[in-house]
């Protein structure tokens, strides 16, 4: 009895060293425990920061209450300046664009140069037509009854021509123009028995002078309105002066008037243009009595459109009907023409206020030349 007492009270001071390491074990776990929550809300909190973040960059105008702050002026301002910038650059890239196909409504009366605005334009133009004729050597007796020779010729025509043309903006949407031609003309006649003759003749042509006006400025739906007075005046040779047997000359000599109206819509980077005109030819005294020229009614459209900042290409189409010429009151017979012709060009600015124009022409119908080719370098000075 006495021996198990002992054994008891013996084993009481172990269960209670066993108890206090539980209780030790217990207290380091709940530590642990409490040092991972810790490290879990601290990874709460970074990823709540950082979807705040990336709202922030998808939506800029809902800030998260993360990123709710006082205005920064420095930051506005700098912010206001790169807006001004991408501004600025739209608009520059929006007028190199028109830049591309300017030259091309300038040349057709659809655009002016700004005021104090010089611009010189060396041009160069080659003209090449052929056609044939039947030539009568004798007189009729009845319409189908013919007394004489019959003489089928083909004929040639060659005209090569420089041209000087300057412009220069004027206030109030106005614009004053001067063209000043030099040419070279050869015509080559072969009979049917292969017998030539040639002609050539080289000289000042006849001047012009314009005044251009925009009538009416439009908006993203309606046209511009351009319209134009030209004076052709007779500088050239006169071809009623010329000795017998001399047919060529670069003058017409009789003045002309023309009067144009011309409609333009720019739709970036195409533009659309088209117009009609009006020629009235002045009478001349001749030996045969007063010889007058048929005026002329015409009409173009077209298109331009911008490649790029530097290159633009152009389609256009453009009709003349003249009038049969008279002497006194007589109508001259075959005397009218109809002339159509089919344009295509292209237009590259090697700078702001240089370009290079290349035209080509192509006649459609028999009183139309052949062929037409044009190169132009305007050089544009500016105030």
């Amino acid at each position: 009895m006495s021996w198990l007492c002992i054994v008891a009270v013996s084993g009481v001071p172990a269960t209670m060293a066993m108890a206090d390491e539980r209780i030790d074990q217990l207290q380091e776990e709940l530590r642990e425990l409490r040092r991972a929550i810790v490290v879990r809300d601290d990874v709460i909190r970074h990823l709540i920061d950082r979807l705040d973040e990336l709202e922030s960059h998808l939506h800029p105008s809902a800030p998260g209450p993360a990123q709710i702050r006082e205005p920064d002026p420095q930051q506005e301002a700098l912010e206001q300046a790169v807006q001004e910038a991408a501004e600025e650059e739209r608009r520059e890239q929006e007028r190199l664009i028109r830049a591309a196909f300017e030259q091309t409504l300038i040349d057709r009366g659809g655009l002016l140069l700004p005021p104090g605005t010089f611009e010189a334009d060396l041009g160069f133009s080659y003209i090449s037509s052929s056609s044939d004729r039947i030539v009568i050597d004798g007189f009729t007796i009845l319409p189908v009854l013919v007394v004489g020779d019959i003489v089928n010729e083909r004929v040639r025509t060659d005209i090569a021509q420089t041209t000087f043309t300057g412009r220069i903006g004027l206030p109030e949407d106005w614009q004053l123009e001067a063209r000043i031609p030099w040419g070279w003309q050869r015509r080559q006649v072969v009979t049917a028995e292969n017998e030539e003759s040639t002609q050539s003749a080289q000289g000042l042509g006849d001047i012009e002078l314009a005044l251009s006006h925009q009538l009416i400025r439009g908006s993203e739906r309606w046209p511009d309105l351009l319209g134009s007075l030209r004076w052709k005046t007779t500088t050239g040779d006169n071809p009623f002066d010329q000795e017998p047997g001399r047919q060529l000359s670069l003058g017409s000599g009789f003045n002309s008037y023309a009067g144009s109206l011309t409609l333009v819509h720019v739709t970036d980077p195409a533009v659309f243009f088209g117009g009609l005109s009006y020629t009235y030819n002045e009478g001349v005294d001749i030996e045969a009595g007063r010889f007058r020229s048929g005026n002329t009614v015409g009409a173009q459209v077209g298109l331009a459109l911008a490649l790029n900042l530097d290159t633009s290409i152009s389609f256009g189409f453009s009709q003349q009907v003249s009038a049969s010429s008279r002497i006194d009151d007589a109508r001259i017979p075959g005397s009218s023409l109809v002339t159509s012709t089919f344009n295509v060009g292209a237009s590259y600015s090697t700078s702001p206020d240089f370009t290079v124009d290349f035209g080509l022409g192509i006649g459609v119908t028999a009183d139309s030349p052949d062929l037409q080719f044009t190169v132009g370098m305007p050089l544009r000075l500016r105030q």
